[in-house]
């Protein structure tokens, strides 16, 4: 498609990938001035008959996740996003969605990057999506690492209006496979609670033959029992497959479903079903697998 530019900025849409109908979401890549690129996906939330955005905090990430595009592409990770690049990108399809359905409920930062890396100009770049109306409400999804958890619950600290938080292992060799760089779930999940009597939190498990074993379950159970009530949900994700994954869909998705419900004592658990599995919609694929554009040039200081 012919490129078009976000007001006021250098920031341009250089690819749309509708999904088929009825989902009606449409997954961007926006490219910055120095070439970087990044995501951005309309959602149709259809309960609120309106549209949410899924939002990237860098042009890549740095985390290494098994289960993502990004990790496989052919630059992984470039920099950090600044806040002007965030905000301008979000007004750009924030004028697209009013003209189509009317105002954007919110803006979930779960697209491409790690937005607790990039905290400060997610941040800023947040204040500004609400204080100008752009978008309702800003959410927050992240691996949570031990250290920003805690900032977050430092007074006064900026917090968005919800939160998910990947957990995708019981113990710490387990969540590795898929988060290289993550912590014990046995140590950050009391801060993960702390953070959930402040704004409620959901926790995101991806479904794959690694994580979904018989033993898998009960190990599972156990770890979340004490937790019970505390968090929002805990959602079970199918997971789409990326190329260059060593990861593969559960065989026992069906089953480990029905044990986690079953076992899970005072949970709510639902399954999130990965949609759009023939149109790119695992996070950075698009970026991943239809870009071939020359390394950009990394800014200093970001």
């Amino acid at each position: 498609m012919e490129e078009t530019s976000a007001p006021g900025t250098m920031v341009k849409i250089l690819s749309s990938l509708p999904s088929k109908a009825p989902d009606r979401s449409i997954k961007h890549v926006f490219r910055t001035s120095d070439r970087a690129t990044f995501e951005a996906v309309q959602l149709w939330e259809g309960e609120h008959g309106a549209y949410s955005m899924c939002m990237s905090a860098q042009a890549g990430c740095r985390q290494g996740c098994t289960h993502c595009a990004t990790t496989f592409a052919r630059t992984p990770f470039v920099r950090n996003l600044n806040a002007e690049e965030i905000t301008a990108a979000v007004e750009h399809l924030q004028e697209r969605v009013r003209a189509q359905q009317g105002p954007l409920v919110w803006v979930d930062f779960a697209g491409v990057g790690e937005a607790s890396a990039n905290w400060a100009h997610v941040t800023t770049a947040a204040r500004t999506i609400v204080g100008r109306g752009l978008a309702q409400q800003v959410k927050v999804t992240s691996i949570a690492p031990r250290a920003w958890v805690r900032s977050l619950l430092k007074p006064n600290s900026w917090l968005p209006d919800r939160l998910m938080f990947s957990l995708h292992g019981a113990n710490t060799a387990q969540r590795r496979v898929i988060i290289p760089r993550a912590d014990d779930p046995s140590t950050v999940l009391p801060l993960w609670a702390a953070v959930a009597d402040l704004r409620p939190v959901v926790l995101n498990y991806v479904l794959c033959d690694h994580n979904t074993r018989p033993e898998d379950e009960a190990a599972l159970a156990e770890l979340l029992a004490p937790y019970a009530g505390r968090f929002l949900i805990l959602r079970l994700s199918s997971f789409n497959p990326v190329q260059g994954s060593p990861l593969h869909p559960s065989s026992r998705e069906e089953q480990f479903i029905a044990a986690l419900s079953r076992d899970l004592s005072g949970w709510t658990v639902s399954h999130h079903l990965s949609a759009g599995r023939e149109t790119t919609a695992a996070c950075g694929q698009l970026r991943a697998e239809t870009l071939d554009l020359p390394t950009p040039t990394k800014r200093p200081g970001l």
